[in-house]
């Protein structure tokens, strides 16, 4: 039985490339049938891959025919501690930028109403970015209500939603209905035709009905929890206390006359009765009233500023007295909520003066980055498709590579360059000079591995080598290269 000296070899490199080459000044011998482990690595590896800046921060994209639209990403450098952040400002942008622009405009795009736009990692860790339609539609199971309080009837062949009879009119909110989850963060709508309107001597917070949008999650609460501070966007059809019928914004619940526009109420179910609608559109939510006497065209009552689209908006119905009730209900919920479908809904626009209805026919599509950006994202190409367009009703943009910072953290290789060793490896399905595995650096990119329990690796020699010169490289488990930043500090132990 042969005893060999065991042998500790510090390893030094500052190549930027991972590659550790070191000479000694004297022989390093070898005996035969030696064996090679790693003992320890730190390593200090690049995260800044990707700077956004005037030169690649715009994305081009089209969704429908001869309308593009450009989106301009903030200024930040990213890497694998913050790639998310770079996901989440892509999805804000496009979101920012879906809205719905009326005719007469020749950019009258009906495709925008009720999009979605989503970016992730999907399951195979590539870049999706994504978009879809919700469904159109009163989705009537979806409502959350008190039915010894609201009710939800067929009436002269309406879809009324209404109190139901004895309730009193007062300021209280339990007379709800609160949708269970929240609308597209592109375009989202919320939408209801005045059914009924009678004339009442009361305060306007303490009769007809309000819709709106709350920015609090309250399809987590039960009607009778509901607030005046969950209404935080909203219109309120409602008389004054002389009898007079007006519109009212609704904001955190505190109620404002709109002068100017009035209700255009004709009779009970009658079809010409107005379309109240509370949009996100663009950066903005938009209160907007849809009257006969002036066509399709939205009467503009109010809008707020609403710069972050990543907020959830929730739809709501409240009804403060009996004297008002309404049908006609359509919204459109996020697509990307769990049992929510993409397809379906109303397209059918009811008659002059009713609101446009959305547009689901497939239409040219692309998505163009800057390069840098698309090959950060895993993009073979910055323009998808490279050339034409995507005629489709909407796209998920699946990027061709693994995205790489999550890919780089997984795993890292050491592989011996001028010793071979007999290890062997299923991705390249051959025998590879891997020394050993490195499990995955911290969130800071550092390779910090030290182990108490070496594994040497076989080298295999016949007879006696005689070396003065150690090369050996980390790297990505696809052989990539890795880029590292300072000095790294290997140390190897040689049994032989």
């Amino acid at each position: 039985m042969n005893i060999y000296n065991m042998k500790l070899i510090r390893l030094i490199t500052d190549n930027e490339k991972a590659i550790f080459n070191n000479t000694f000044n004297d022989n390093l011998v070898l005996e035969k049938g030696a064996k090679i482990a790693l003992q320890s690595l730190s390593i200090d590896t690049e995260n800044t891959v990707l700077v956004v800046d005037g030169a690649n921060d715009t994305i081009d994209y089209q969704i429908t025919t001869n309308i593009t639209k450009t989106v301009q990403l903030d200024h930040d450098e990213y890497s694998r501690i913050n790639f998310q952040d770079l996901f989440d400002d892509i999805r804000l942008k496009l979101n920012a930028s879906a809205g719905f622009v009326p005719a007469p405009s020749p950019n009258e795009d009906r495709r925008e109403l009720g999009i979605e736009w989503r970016c992730e990692s999907n399951t195979d860790k590539k870049v999706s970015i994504e978009y879809h339609h919700g469904a159109n539609s009163e989705h009537l199971t979806d409502w959350n209500y008190d039915n010894t309080k609201v009710e939800r009837v067929i009436s002269n062949t309406r879809q009324v939603w209404r109190p139901k009879a004895g309730q009193p009119q007062d300021t209280g909110n339990e007379r709800s209905a609160l949708f269970n989850t929240n609308i597209c963060r592109g375009c989202g709508i919320l939408r209801c035709r005045t059914n009924k309107f009678n004339n009442e001597a009361l305060a306007p917070e303490s009769n007809g009905y309000i819709i709106g949008l709350s920015k609090n999650n309250i399809s987590a609460k039960q009607p009778k929890d509901i607030t005046d501070a969950d209404l935080s966007y909203g219109i309120a059809v409602a008389t004054d206390a002389g009898g007079n019928k007006h519109y009212y914004r609704v904001e955190d619940g505190v109620y404002t006359q709109i002068v100017g526009i009035n209700p255009f109420y004709v009779a009970e179910s009658n079809i010409r009765n107005d379309f109240q609608e509370v949009i996100k559109n663009f950066n903005k939510i938009q209160l907007n009233v849809y009257q006969e006497p002036t066509g399709n065209t939205p009467q503009l009552l109010h809008e707020f500023d609403f710069p972050n689209s990543d907020i959830k908006l929730y739809p709501f119905l409240i009804f403060r007295g009996t004297n008002a009730d309404l049908n006609n209900v359509r919204t459109t919920p996020t697509p990307f909520a769990p049992n929510f479908e993409f397809k379906g809904g109303d397209f059918t626009q009811e008659r002059l003066g009713a609101p446009p209805v959305p547009q689901r026919n497939p239409s040219n599509n692309f998505l163009q980055f800057a390069p840098s950006v698309a090959e950060f994202l895993g993009y073979e190409n910055p323009r998808q498709p490279q050339v034409g367009f995507f005629n489709v009703v909407a796209y998920d943009y699946v990027a061709d590579k693994v995205f790489n910072p999550i890919d780089i953290a997984d795993a890292f290789l050491v592989e011996m360059l001028n010793i071979k060793l007999d290890s062997y490896d299923g991705l390249q399905e051959q025998r590879k000079n891997i020394l050993a595995v490195i499990p995955q650096s911290n969130k800071e990119g550092e390779i910090i591995f030290e182990t108490n329990t070496p594994i040497f690796i076989d080298i295999n020699n016949a007879k006696e080598l005689l070396l003065r010169n150690l090369s050996c490289r980390v790297v990505k488990p696809d052989y990539s290269e890795l880029k590292m930043l300072g000095q790294a500090t290997m140390v190897l132990l040689i049994d032989g």
